[in-house]
């Protein structure tokens, strides 16, 4: 984006503004990302219990299993980060 500014003052549904994020470069649509969860940052998000119970069955399945798991490091060999 650089030095472009865009100033919008008309109201915009949330289906417009997907449209216009859709529309965006790769990096455009990164450093937007970013903004984001920078403003996003203070406020309380709310997990749902079924993402919850996901990550303990995957910790108790990693603590009772360890060899079933992968570190961050074998996973960045396995794909050559």
């Amino acid at each position: 984006m650089g030095s472009q500014q865009i100033k919008l003052n008309i109201p915009v549904s949330i289906n417009q503004l997907i449209d216009i994020v859709k529309q965006l470069s790769p990096k455009e649509k990164f450093l937007l990302s970013n903004v984001l969860w920078d403003e996003t940052e203070d406020i309380d998000i709310e997990i749902p219990e079924e993402h919850k119970q996901t990550v303990r069955k995957r910790l108790q399945r990693m603590e009772e299993q360890p060899g079933s798991c992968f570190t961050w490091k074998e996973i960045e060999r396995k794909i050559e980060l």
